[in-house]
């Protein structure tokens, strides 16, 4: 009879240990601002401007809509008279916060003729990913951010 009952409190308990953890996810295609995992500061959303200490600042965005596949994560960096800077460098890290294991870990951003900043992120699944932007000036790290989006 008193495993029977233990039986019971078990089952019982299921349900609520079942919806604790639970996140509520992004809409298809779109970036939470707001919603990084902890340690990191919480990037602007894509094309906004993101101040840097030295009075400049930075903006990022997808070439095109992240889908599955390999879009193109760029980022411009800005001095505070307002033109385009390429003295910095921008690593870039990505992955699905609940497949650690399958993180790109820190990876450099590439600069083109333009001046961008450019990172290929490979989306392998739909579900919940996280990227991360760090701007560094030499050994001085400017700025880290990141955000979770939805493919």
């Amino acid at each position: 009879m008193n495993g029977m009952k233990t039986i019971l409190c078990s089952l019982a308990v299921l349900p609520f240990l079942a919806g604790c953890g639970k996140q509520e996810a992004a809409p298809s295609g779109g970036a939470r601002p707001g919603s990084a995992q902890a340690g990191h500061a919480v990037l602007a959303a894509e094309g906004e401007k993101i101040p840097l200490p030295d009075g400049g600042w930075f903006t990022w965005r997808f070439a095109e809509k992240a889908k599955l596949g390999t879009p193109i994560a760029k980022v411009q960096v800005f001095g505070k008279d307002g033109a385009q800077a390429a003295a910095c460098e921008v690593i870039g890290e990505y992955g699905m916060p609940s497949m650690r294991y399958h993180d790109s870990g820190p990876v450099k951003f590439q600069l083109n003729k333009k001046g961008d900043y450019l990172l290929p992120v490979n989306l392998v699944m739909p579900g919940e990913w996280e990227l991360k932007i760090k701007v560094l000036k030499g050994t001085e790290k400017l700025y880290e951010g990141a955000i979770l989006f939805t493919i």
